[in-house]
Order: C-alpha cells, then structure tokens, then sequence
C-alpha cells in the first residue's frame, strides 16, 4: 500500500516499506506501510489478546460463531517478502474450495498497479482447526482489490462451509448501525473480531463505492468479512486506518460470478457518487436549484473511450433511476450495471439501460439510453486505473 503525494508540482512516491509487526518481538502479520511513523500509530489489534462477548460482542454471538469455520489466514510469500491477510469461503468449485481476500495479498509492494504472478507466490492456509494448506492464486483483481485463493480438500465441502454473498437491503447503508469485523490471525491461528458501527463517511481511496466502518482492526483483518448482527455478510476489509472501508458484497459477488463465466473481470467506465455522500457545500449548491431535494448518483467522470456510449449522459448530471430503479448508492449503481454486463460479456451483445437523468445546470430532466457492451482489452487500460489510489490528492493540489 503505497500513498501518492503532491509536492511542488509533481507526484511523488513517499517512503520506504516497512513491515508492522509486534515491537516486544511478536508478530501481527505482515502488512506493508509506507509510513516512518511509529509503530504503535499501526498497531490496533494485539493477536495475544482473547476478545469475549461480555458487552459489545453480545449481539454478535449467532453471527460470529455461524460463519468462523469459513474464516481464514491466507500468508503469501515471494521475493523475500510476507503478506498475511484474511479470507472468506464463498464457495466450491468442482475439486476447489474458492476463498474471497483482498489483492494486497500478492500486490507488489513497490508498485501501485502490479500483483506478483500464481507461479511467484508461495501461499498457505490457516484453517479454523490450525490446519496449514497449501494454497493457490486463483484470481487477482488491483481495479476491484479483490483475489481468490484455492485450496484443494477431499473434505473441505464439510469441515469449510460457505458464506453465503447476499444483496443488501435497499438503503441498507443510510442509517448506522452496529458491525463486526472478523479475521483470523496465521500465528497463533485465533478467531478475531472487532466491533463497530457502519457510518456513513467517504473513503479517500479511489472507490466510491466501499461502505466505511468504524471497527479498530490490524492487517491481518483485511481481505476479511464485515458482518452485522442479523447475519448479514457486508463485505470484505478494504484496509484499515482511523476507519476501516469495505468493499460492499454487492461488488464481491458480481465479481466472483462474472469471473465464473469469462474468466475476467470488467471495469465500470461512469463513476458516480451518492448525493447524501457529497459535502454540505455540494449539497447546497445542487438543492437550490431544487424545489425539492434530489436523489440519486452525482456523474463525476466519464472514461474518454466510453462517453459516446453513455446517451448525453455528461459530468455533472445526476442519475436518479437506473431500468426504473431508485439509486440510493454508488454500490447499486456499480451492481446494476456489472449485472448488464454479466449479460452483455459476449461481444456481439449489446444491452441498453434506461437512465432517468437531471441536469443541474439547466434543471431539466430527461431519458437517457446507456450502452452496456464488452470491450477489448486493450481498451481498458484507458479505463480507470486501480483503486487504491488516493485519488483526491493526486486530481487537486
């Protein structure tokens, strides 16, 4: 994980990589920073410690124990370096047990846009009996931040049950509410867990998507589930901070069943944010031009390659119906059109959604016709880059 600043000009590469770890000599797993701040700034989350149920965890109890057997330590290795992070099993495919993480596992710690190759990494598998496994790189995604481990288990349809990869409710993530965030730590092979609350509060990642929580998590907690007390799987740890973002389940699971099907992942090429995400000043200025207040996803950027295809759609607008359906969040936006494109992964299919749009700038609303259609590869790479970028530092001085 490497941050972008701008100084004088021009952008620079801050810091050289260091390793968190215990300073008294035990190890929380590895996850590397680009920070020379001190090493209790890091360190959150003690993997000695016992977390109980005896006040906030309560709540939990049914939620936690239900899924542990499904809750993982992945640790990587390659070129002298050790990654740890956790994982989810989501499913298993013929011979397979497939396990959801985060892409930091095997991302190159000297680059922003680069993942080791399966053939480099060396990976293995804490179990919830204290099993290592030896595992596999299935897939990696930098764009999405997301990988899929295999391992190979006669028994593993049995002793490592699936969690299952719902949609949330609509407006789910309008109101706070209590979470948890689950891990497990590849030393001592322990059951972790953190509570907090779901909070409505922007990312400074490239992602407008991911929910944010407020659970105080370690490294080894990324690449792990989010859940809530009635059971729900929200998503997977995005990394961790003042705040720990996620990456919704909405997102996660389009991708694993896209990934079935073509064996790649897409990009979407309209990003938007939520209007009740924006700032109070952005909010002010779109409401006055309003009798009443707007709903929707805000058009921030349309890639240069896809805005013919977009049907007038420009930045600025505002997208408040997607085929007839209220958008409340940047997440459903991205979930519908994944859904297109799942459909639309042939290259002779073209699918058509219907927007209904409103533009600030002249308060009219209209129709619009989006064009959803696979593209060559190639083409991507005019997309939008990885979301790990902190992308408000590097677009504003």
């Amino acid at each position: 994980m490497r941050k972008a600043k701008r100084r004088r000009g021009k952008l620079q590469i801050s810091g050289m990589l260091q390793r968190k770890g215990n300073p008294q000599g035990g190890s929380h797993g590895a996850c590397w920073s680009d920070s020379d701040g001190p090493q209790s700034k890091f360190i959150k989350y003690d993997a000695e410690s016992v977390e109980d149920f005896i006040k906030d965890g309560l709540q939990f109890f049914e939620s936690v124990f239900r899924v542990r057997r499904s809750v993982v330590s992945l640790a990587c290795t390659a070129d002298g370096m050790h990654m740890v992070c956790s994982g989810t099993v989501v499913d298993h495919v013929d011979e397979k047990t497939w396990i959801l993480t985060s892409a930091s596992l095997v991302r190159k710690p000297d680059t922003l846009f680069e993942a080791y190759e399966p053939c480099d990494v060396k990976i293995q598998v804490a179990l919830h009996n204290k099993q290592i496994v030896e595992g596999s790189l299935e897939m990696c995604n930098l764009h999405y931040n997301i990988a899929i481990v295999t391992i190979e288990s006669p028994g593993s349809r049995i002793n490592l049950p699936t969690v299952e990869l719902s949609d949330l409710p609509e407006c789910y993530s309008l109101q706070p509410r209590p979470v948890v965030a689950l891990g497990r730590d590849m030393y001592s092979k322990g059951f972790q867990m953190r509570c907090g609350e779901l909070v409505r509060r922007n990312s400074e990642l490239d992602c407008t998507e991911l929910l944010t929580c407020t659970c105080d998590v370690s490294g080894n907690f990324i690449g792990g589930p989010v859940m809530d007390s009635e059971r729900r799987f929200l998503g997977i740890t995005f990394r961790y901070e003042e705040t720990t973002p996620f990456l919704p389940v909405e997102i996660a699971a389009r991708c694993l069943k896209y990934y079935k099907k073509s064996k790649t992942l897409p990009r979407v090429r309209i990003r938007g944010q939520a209007l009740h995400m924006l700032s109070m000043n952005s909010l002010e200025h779109l409401c006055c031009k309003y009798a009443k207040p707007p709903h929707g996803i805000l058009v921030q950027e349309i890639c240069e390659i896809s805005a013919e295809k977009c049907g007038g759609v420009v930045v600025g607008d505002i997208i408040s119906e997607l085929d007839g359906i209220t958008l409340y969040s940047a997440a459903q936006f991205t979930a519908m059109l994944l859904d297109k494109m799942e459909v639309a992964s042939n290259p002779q299919n073209t699918l058509t959604l219907q927007a209904v749009v409103r533009r600030p700038t002249d308060q009219t609303i209209f129709v619009a016709k989006l064009n959803v259609q696979d593209i060559a590869s190639d083409e991507c790479e005019g997309s939008f880059q990885n979301k790990w970028i902190w992308w408000k530092e590097l677009w504003f001085p």
